[in-house]
């Protein structure tokens, strides 16, 4: 039987302006069964032929009928099932892959096709070359003809109809080349289909046939004896693995590639592990810092809206250029009478006090308020009372104090019912103010509430009001009622919007709203400022998979040589790169929630971690080995198999 036909092959080699032919219109016929040498001084050709004939390169013109197929039309995959099912490769510099055993490198065509127990068969093959007892030596721990038998082994595990040899004695000594030959002549009289380059005579001597080679042309043939024809046998091609078992051994490959270069993968992952947990702690910060906002606004009221005094831009009616509009208690009145809506109102008025209490003193703000404050600002004591509005037009001499000044002036003391100076005024503490914590640039706790008659009469001799708060229902309109607020102000005062902006209506629900958007923004920034870092990971696992794809490249080689397709290759360092990715991405995650514990704990900070955001960072882990790692795999699946095979 009939397995390869070759006719008229012509392959050439560019050498800049000039080419070299190498194959001059060689013809050639080999039968099932038949073990041939190819002999010929170095740079005749012989090598190029086997080659083109094992369907490692290509050549420029001519015909090939492999097994009665003609190779010319096939496309590179189907070249690459052809080469993982029918036909079997020894190198003469054996191409193990060094950090992997015996064993593994001779299981290695089984990432590609279909076979039941590949390290069962691997093992026995092995056995047939006789060393099951080296088989998790690695390939510096095995003699160079040692070396030559694992090769051998390895182009046994798919049954190939045809084994190719490249001098498979070449890097051997006198003893090895022997045991080598031995072997060959063994699997040939077992039915195999062999064709070895050489270019010793000797070894020659073990073949059947040989075919002398010469500047490109065969020059003679011999034939020695014929092969025997009953001891012919085809096994069965082993099937092609599908997609996802490519992957998931690819996935095991991987690993293994990346434990064996322990230190460099880790270092690769460094800037993934970075960037993810900086974006994990800014992610967590920012949601801190948006709750923190959303507290304190809930602490301070619901739907409340707030009148401040501003200044004129020009004289009025009953004001002079550059003037304040000043507004006090009837104003308050006025308001709550005229306007719907209102569910608590409170004028206020602020200054500064020297708080004393014993031998203790302590600088704190001093607020005027009406009775309604308390509702209107979530400000009623849980230790204590409120002021009464009898107390506040009997004018007494009646606080309620913030934690801080509770902190500064009492310490562990009870201080309600205790008595304190404010400007040398004693006061009577009637409640302690729940905490609100620090809101921008004031410590909210840092704070003394006095009724707002005794603050205006008593403390600090004013007759007009900073300003007025209140609570409005839910279905009022804020827009409407503001403007009919401002009209009421205005025509009290006998002032009009030409004036400047005299009375200033804010609303905390718009305050808020500006707030939340800048911490938002912020939060964008520095999670913008923290993808950098993955960015910069990313570039640095390119870096690495290209030197591990230049690295490489002879492995490349060989498993394109044992059937592994473009899309192998391209998976196979895609899952690398993802891999290192996730790694990163992993520990990142951990240092970024250790991060955040400890910010909260030492710091003080209020951070939350959610699901989201873990998520997310290891989605955009994920998506940056698959980015970064594209351009090396996809430089890896293109390269020609002899081309990777022959890199130095």
């Amino acid at each position: 039987m009939e397995l390869i036909r070759i006719k008229d092959i012509v392959k050439t080699y560019n050498t800049g302006s000039l080419q070299f032919a190498v194959l001059n219109k060689v013809s050639l016929s080999i039968q099932q069964g038949e073990f041939i040498a190819i002999m010929g001084a170095s740079g005749s050709g012989k090598s190029t032929l086997l080659q083109i004939l094992g369907l490692l390169d290509g050549f420029d013109s001519g015909s090939y009928l492999l097994f009665g197929e003609e190779i010319a039309s096939k496309t590179p995959d189907q070249l690459s099932d052809l080469r993982a099912s029918k036909l079997g490769f020894i190198f003469q510099q054996f191409h193990l892959l060094s950090r992997t055993d015996a064993l593994f490198n001779v299981s290695l065509p089984s990432l590609y096709s279909s076979i039941e127990a590949p390290e069962k068969l691997a093992f026995s093959l092995l056995q047939k070359v006789g060393l099951e007892d080296r088989s998790h030596h690695k390939p510096n721990e095995l003699s160079g003809g040692q070396q030559q038998r694992v090769a051998i082994a390895r182009a046994l595990f798919n049954s190939p109809g045809i084994l190719f040899a490249d001098e498979p004695t070449g890097n051997l000594d006198s003893k090895s080349k022997i045991e080598i030959m031995n072997e060959l002549k063994k699997l040939h009289s077992e039915g195999k289909t062999i064709i070895m380059v050489t270019h010793e005579p000797e070894m020659a001597e073990f073949c059947d046939r040989v075919i002398h080679f010469s500047d490109g042309k065969i020059v003679r043939e011999e034939k020695r004896s014929k092969p025997k024809k009953e001891s012919f046998e085809i096994h069965p091609s082993p099937k092609r693995r599908n997609t996802s078992e490519i992957i998931f051994k690819s996935l095991q490959t991987a690993l293994r590639t990346l434990l064996a270069n322990r230190a460099r993968s880790f270092l690769s992952a460094l800037g993934i592990l970075f960037g993810v947990a900086a974006v994990i702690a800014v992610m967590a910060l920012g949601e801190g810092a948006k709750k923190s906002i959303e507290d304190q606004f809930s602490s301070m009221g619901s739907n409340l809206l707030m009148v401040r005094t501003g200044g004129s831009r020009s004289g009025g009616v009953s004001m002079e250029a550059g003037a304040v509009a000043r507004i006090d208690l009837s104003d308050v009145e006025a308001i709550h009478k005229k306007l719907n809506g209102i569910v608590n109102i409170s004028g206020t008025v602020n200054g500064r006090a020297q708080a004393v209490y014993l031998n203790r003193n302590w600088n704190t703000m001093i607020m005027g308020v009406q009775p309604g404050y308390g509702v209107l600002r979530n400000m009623l004591p849980a230790n204590g009372r409120f002021f009464t509005e009898k107390e506040n037009s009997d004018r007494n001499l009646v606080a309620l104090i913030g934690q801080t000044v509770v902190r500064e002036l009492f310490g562990d003391t009870e201080p309600v019912g205790k008595y304190i100076k404010l400007n040398r005024i004693h006061f009577k503490v009637i409640g302690v103010l729940p905490e609100k914590g620090s809101g921008g640039f004031r410590d909210q706790d840092d704070i003394v509430l006095v009724p707002m008659q005794t603050a205006l009469r008593r403390v600090l001799n004013r007759d007009s009001i900073d300003g007025i708060e209140m609570e409005l229902s839910e279905s009022v309109d804020r827009d409407i009622f503001s403007s009919d607020l401002k009209s009421i102000l205005h025509q009290r005062h006998n002032t009009n919007e030409t004036m400047g902006n005299l009375f200033q209506i804010m609303s905390m629900a718009d305050i808020q709203s500006a707030v939340s958007e800048t911490s938002k923004t912020m939060s964008s920034l520095l999670i913008g400022i923290a993808a950098i870092s993955l960015i910069v990971g990313g570039i640095g696992i390119m870096n690495i998979m290209l030197v591990s794809v230049k690295e490489r490249t002879r492995e490349i080689g060989l498993r394109k040589a044992l059937g592994a397709r473009n899309n192998d290759i391209r998976i196979q360092f895609l899952i690398e790169s993802v891999m290192v990715s996730l790694i990163g991405g992993a520990v990142g995650v951990f240092v970024g929630v250790a991060a955040i514990y400890f910010l909260q704990e030492f710091a003080g900070w209020t951070a939350i971690i959610s699901p989201f955001s873990l998520g997310v960072s290891l989605f955009f882990s994920t998506a940056t080995g698959i980015i970064f790692g594209w351009w090396p795999a996809e430089l890896a699946s293109k390269l020609s198999p002899i081309t990777a095979l022959r890199y130095e």
